[in-house]
């Protein structure tokens, strides 16, 4: 029996952790939480010793196998984030063991599955959010198996891994029961033809649109610049800002051309941007003056800007002291033309921890506490929402900045305020050569695919690339190496039904849940 439950917990962590570090093994995940249905039914044949700290193991070795390059940043956010990650994950897979008492048949698997992808859908929506583990991304190294993305969104693909799981299991234990009657049998039947569909229908689905689908030919050219500047010794000071910017501006001529329509630079290229005087900031000057080699180009810079406030009533909550005024911090993306500065967007989901104290107006003590272990004192100011960059001839790019590109939810947005396609900046050499960037990278190929957008990854260091609307990689970098690339993207203005509708998988689950939740209370309450 001992030997049974720890060859499930060490097996659920293997197998979970493949698809995201294995390239093409998404697929495993169909399979991978079989381990767990089975500690599952083994507590329910005698009751397992020490039951919550063998579940907790096996969550927290599945995130650490996955995420363990949160620490190359902070070693205490790493353990905050692996372990509180783990613990919601124990929370819900324990409260389905509970329920088992009181539900019979498919109900306690109904509140799993509905339980499970609500806490997903809450987790793109809070302040105090690590959603880089959702089930659906775990496709993202099989975009091929994914195209129906674009009607579900990434939940969609969260409720497939579960329902594959569970009749996978179900069909299995099944067939190893000797039948009884003709009934028996008839329901072993049903249950294997409703799991190859299961596993076959989606899958083939996903295919023929593949095969079909054709971009509409409207190409803009785009130039991505991935700069090498080390993020723990170079950044911020480390080596001059105009040392940088001259190996940028090198790298830019290498690659554009009379007909290139924008430049991108990775997220906080520069810093010391004052949004209310940007001629004072030394790579705009040098933007302009590249500027007036190109006038048809427009640049898009990633830099860490600030905006002054002269009194703190009129500064943001989380402003700073800086002599007798107040100044606020952003992560930025700026649209740059002839002009100047036409329009910018501010990071809106935010690290928490390091650019955002969680809840921090509520509770102000916060901020001194996450200043002690490292994190940022007051955290960045955000913009309300996504914003597109606009450029003079009217052209909409969506910009999402670092791991905002995880969150489906709130990505699908630049899709349906118009952008013809998405700009994803960032910083991934915070990361060191890990798992961290190559799963980033990925993650894009879904978000290509929910919202059917050209999408333009550039990084500091990592991979920069060109991923078209069906999720293939068109062009990418290496690790490590500084290079600037060109390539042809392709607007669309047409609208996905997951950018149309949004997260109606998770909607109907969040719903079914708390109906669930009550039902359960109910009968706990009546069996007493």
């Amino acid at each position: 029996m001992k030997g049974k439950i720890w060859l499930c917990v060490l097996l659920f962590a293997a197998l979970a952790s493949i698809p995201f570090l294995v390239p093409g093994c998404g697929w495993v995940a169909l399979f991978a939480f079989i381990p767990l249905l089975k500690f599952a039914d083994l507590n329910t044949e005698a009751p397992i010793k020490h039951l919550g700290w063998k579940l907790y193991l096996a969550f927290l070795l599945f995130n650490i196998a996955t995420t363990f390059w949160i620490s190359w940043i902070t070693i205490p956010g790493a353990i905050a984030a692996i372990a509180l990650n783990s613990l919601q994950m124990w929370v819900i897979f324990r409260l389905f063991i509970w329920s088992r008492k009181y539900f019979k048949g498919g109900l306690s698997y109904l509140l799993l599955i509905t339980m499970w992808i609500a806490w997903e859908r809450v987790y793109q929506n809070i302040e105090i959010s690590w959603p880089w583990l959702i089930l659906g991304n775990s496709l993202a190294s099989c975009p091929k198996l994914a195209q129906w993305y674009e009607y579900t969104g990434f939940l969609g693909g969260s409720l497939w891994i579960w329902l594959s799981n569970i009749f996978v299991y179900e069909t299995a234990k099944a067939l190893r029961r000797k039948s009884v009657n003709k009934y028996d049998t008839r329901g072993k039947v049903a249950l294997v033809i409703i799991t190859a569909a299961l596993l076959i229908a989606p899958p083939a689905i996903s295919l023929s649109i593949y095969r079909n689908y054709q971009e509409t030919d409207n190409p803009v050219e785009v130039v991505a610049v991935q700069p090498v500047v080390d993020a723990y010794t170079e950044k911020h000071g480390g080596i001059p800002q105009s040392v940088q910017d001259k190996e940028m501006f090198e790298l830019v001529k290498s690659a554009i051309t009379d007909s290139t329509d924008y430049v991108i630079t990775p997220e906080t290229y520069t810093y010391q941007f004052n949004l209310d005087a940007p001629q004072r900031n030394v790579t705009y000057s040098g933007v302009l003056d590249l500027l007036k080699e190109y006038p048809r180009t427009s640049f898009i810079l990633g830099s860490i800007t600030y905006r002054l406030f002269p009194t703190k009533a009129e500064a943001p909550f989380n402003a700073s002291p800086l002599g007798d005024k107040w100044y606020v911090s952003y992560n930025t993306a700026l649209m740059i033309d002839t002009t100047g500065v036409r329009n910018l967007y501010h990071k809106s989901k935010l690290v928490p921890g390091v650019e955002i104290i969680p809840y921090q107006r509520y509770i102000p003590f916060l901020s001194k506490i996450m200043a002690a272990f490292g994190g940022s004192s007051n955290g960045y100011g955000v913009s309300d929402d996504v914003n597109n960059l606009t450029s003079r001839d009217g052209r909409s790019v969506g910009v999402m900045i670092c791991y905002e590109s995880v969150y489906g939810e709130f990505y699908r947005r630049s899709s349906l305020y118009g952008a013809g396609f998405t700009a994803i900046i960032t910083n991934d050499g915070w990361w060191g050569d890990t798992p961290g960037y190559r799963q980033h990278f990925r993650f894009a190929k879904l978000r290509a695919i929910e919202n059917r957008r050209d999408v333009v990854h550039v990084a500091n260091t990592g991979i920069s690339g060109f991923i078209n609307q069906r999720g293939d990689v068109l062009q990418r970098t290496g690790w490590w190496e500084k290079t600037a690339i060109r390539g042809t993207v392709n607007l669309n203005s047409e609208k996905t039904f997951y950018a149309t509708t949004g997260d109606i998988t998770g909607r109907i689950c969040s719903f079914m849940f708390l109906l669930l939740l009550i039902a359960l209370l109910v009968r706990r309450i009546t069996s007493k």
